[in-house]
């Protein structure tokens, strides 16, 4: 087996690789580096030591690159650790640098500062980073010093545990706190010079920008919005009507620059050069005009990650048709798994964290999936249509349909289970739409794109932005049709990460062996489809700052109180738990019988009680079996099995609670965080009350254990 598949091993380095970077990721406490060094030797050792024996060999040199995926997330977080804020929340007026700013509808921006100085602070407590939200129509521009007057907070947790933690991203992007603005900045005069990769990003905001008033100057409204968004990366402008219809329909990963759009600018850009060039056969037949097609492509595909606003998705994008560009250059063949795998290999390398990105893990699984049918399809020439004008005309577009056709299930089937995974919904439709949307897309939009630019500099983007803009509405009129259809989307509930890493393991066993054990990779994905049905939902669920309470009801859905409308948190409740209704409808579902002190519900025979004010306390705790209190609690429940104040909401963010029998079950945002650099918790454990409510029981540190009795 070994010998047979010799050429393929090399794939599965940047797997093993990972593997080390999730194991690094999925520890509950931050692991020390003596341990990880010692581990390293130990490995190295064993990898020279069964040199001689292949199979042990194999597997010392895939645990040898766990290892260094392992080794090298550690250091990634020991080189990006910055400030963060450790007050809970304030008022401050902040000096910095605008770093960059982004347009939001109907009005305002969300701005990222540098800050520098504090009034009435020390230098050495601020955020290294600051990104807040203005509401104030006029934006500070890119590289500018002002100060501002804000209300911040730290960077918020999860909505529940083993929900989404934006305080991981924002920990490894310098970000230490958010927040709103009081009043527009005040410009400064007479500071210090920005940092240089302020002022690079400044130059290169002000050439976006003058972009942006180009295109807005001739298509206007929600036209010009999407192509700024697809130049510019700028995608605050685009309504929410059709970012939705969007997703809805399947079509949402046009939007978001990543390598589709990459794609198609370079080698738009790269068909273009050399055809020019072909077209003087002097210089076709003396130079490698191939090899300059292809470094030139590549100098646009660096533009366009420049003025795209350079996300870790364009950066990643830009670094896979570099390696392919570079394939070209070096007379070796572009697409192939081994370019796939060494572009994840620098992509890890660089930003060990992407593997927990939604973005890194479709973009990947669609590649792969695609370049793996590629390679087993490229060799198969029809022989129809072939003697003819006409009969190879339509052999061209019926190839283009049916590539559209193919290329859409393959990278549907790819990323499916990552969608299901990380946004809990399915588009039904994605094929119709994509086949309906990919000829204009691909054909009119990008291509026209690249001559907007083009023309630009000679005032001659007028009439390639107009077909730029039609191709658009072809696109956006299919997003809104087809997401009108019934069950045009579906929810899913929260699949368990069991099931995901089986599925992703089965389609690269699928996708990366030649050889007919490839097969099963069917049986390991159909492992993790019995698994994406098994997560058990939560009974409870309650807010991370008190003022939400979920139960499930008899109907096995979310009754909701505590909240008026809503809240993010409620729509991440609803989306976790596979269920399409609107926020309203949770909060109207009526299992809670509420007055202006307390709510009490019924939960699988389980009295809750959900306490607003301290005079309802004596009452509730008298009769609930679960209390949970918008305040701190000053006296000990002598029914309740259960308790959660605002003092545990503090200190371990949201509670699920799962009732089975007699048993009843906790879990908290802290469990699932565990003690890592970014999840940081300043809010010390208090000692649980005795029966009297005077005294306190426990010991410091003791506060890991829930009040369950």
């Amino acid at each position: 087996m070994l010998e047979d598949e010799n050429d393929r091993w090399f794939l599965w380095v940047p797997v093993c690789f990972g593997a080390g970077i999730g194991l690094y990721f999925a520890l509950p406490e931050e692991p020390p580096f003596y341990s990880i060094i010692a581990a390293l030797g130990i490995i190295l050792s064993l990898c020279l030591a069964t040199r001689n024996i292949p199979f042990l060999w194999t597997l010392c040199v895939a645990c040898l690159c766990a290892a260094l995926g392992f080794t090298n997330a550690k250091l990634r977080t020991l080189s990006v650790a910055q400030p963060a804020m450790e007050r809970a929340g304030g008022f401050q007026v902040l000096r910095g640098w605008i770093e960059k700013t982004e347009a939001r509808l109907p009005v305002g921006h969300r701005i990222t500062l540098r800050p520098f100085a504090a009034r009435g602070g020390k230098k050495g407590k601020l955020p290294y980073r600051v990104r807040y939200t203005s509401r104030f129509e006029e934006a500070p521009v890119t590289g500018s010093a002002v100060e501002v007057r804000l209300r911040l907070r730290r960077v918020p947790e999860p909505v529940m545990p083993g929900g989404f933690d934006f305080s991981r991203k924002a920990y490894f992007a310098g970000l230490g706190a958010v927040g709103f603005a009081l009043a527009p900045g005040k410009p400064l005069t007479g500071v210090p010079p920005p940092p240089f990769d302020i002022r690079l990003r400044a130059k290169i905001d002000r050439l976006r920008r003058g972009i942006e008033r180009s295109i807005l100057e001739s298509v206007p409204g929600e036209r010009g919005a999407f192509v700024i968004a697809l130049i510019t990366g700028e995608r605050g402008r685009i309504p929410k009507e059709t970012l939705t219809a969007l997703r809805d329909s399947g079509l949402a990963h046009m939007l978001a620059i990543s390598g589709l759009h990459m794609a198609l600018m370079a080698g738009s850009l790269y068909w273009l050069l050399r055809a020019g060039a072909a077209g003087f056969p002097a210089l076709a037949l003396r130079y490698p005009i191939k090899k300059w097609a292809a470094m030139l492509a590549l100098l646009g595909a660096g533009f366009y990650l420049s003025i795209s606003g350079g996300s870790i998705a364009t950066q990643r994008a830009f670094l896979m048709t570099g390696i392919v560009f570079t394939a070209i250059l070096l007379d070796r063949p572009a697409l192939t798994l081994r370019n796939v795998a060494l572009a994840a290999v620098v992509i890890l390398g660089l930003f060990p964290e992407s593997l927990l990105d939604v973005s890194f893990q479709m973009s990947f699984a669609a590649v792969t999936a695609l370049v793996a049918v590629y390679e087993r399809t490229r060799k198969r020439k029809s022989a129809a249509f072939t003697h003819t004008l006409h009969g190879r005309a339509l052999r061209k577009a019926g190839g283009y349909l049916a590539g559209i056709a193919l290329t859409t299930l393959v990278a549907g089937i790819a990323v499916a289970p990552f969608a299901a995974f990380h946004f809990h919904k399915l588009a039904q439709f994605s094929l119709l739409a994509n086949l309906a949307a990919m000829p204009p897309f691909g054909l009119a939009v990008m291509p026209a794109a690249l001559v907007v630019l083009l023309m630009m500099p000679f005032g001659l983007e007028a009439l390639p932005l107009q077909f730029m803009a039609w191709g658009i509405d072809q696109v956006v009129s299919v997003a809104k049709e087809v997401s009108s259809w019934p069950a045009a989307t579906v929810r899913v509930a929260t699949m368990p990460s069991a099931s995901l890493l089986a599925l992703t393991l089965g389609g690269l066993w699928l996708c990366l062996w030649r050889k007919p054990w490839r097969l099963a990779g069917i049986g390991i994905a159909g492992i993790g489809l019995v698994l994406a049905g098994g997560n058990p939902r939560p009974d409870l669920l309650v807010g991370r700052d008190g003022k939400l309470l979920a139960v499930r009801t008899s109907a096995d859905n979310l009754s909701v109180t505590g909240g008026k409308r809503a809240s993010y948190s409620l729509e991440q409740w609803l989306r976790a738990d596979g269920d399409p209704r609107d926020p309203a409808s949770a909060l109207k579902s009526g299992a809670f019988k509420c007055d202006e002190l307390a709510c009490i519900a019924t939960v699988k025979g389980r009295t809750v009680a959900f306490v607003r004010h301290p005079a309802a306390l004596a009452e509730e705790c008298a009769r609930a079996d679960i209390v949970v209190a918008q305040i701190p609690l000053n006296r000990r429940c002598p029914k309740a099995r259960v308790t959660v104040d605002r003092i545990d909401l503090w200190a371990d963010g949201a509670h699920a609670l799962y009732l089975d029998g007699q048993s009843i079950r906790i879990e908290t945002v802290a469990q699932f965080r565990g003690a890592r650099p970014w999840s940081r918790n300043t809010v010390r454990k208090r000692k649980k009350p005795l029966t009297d409510g005077n005294a306190y029981a426990g010991e410091p540190g003791d506060g890991d254990e829930k009040k369950s009795r």
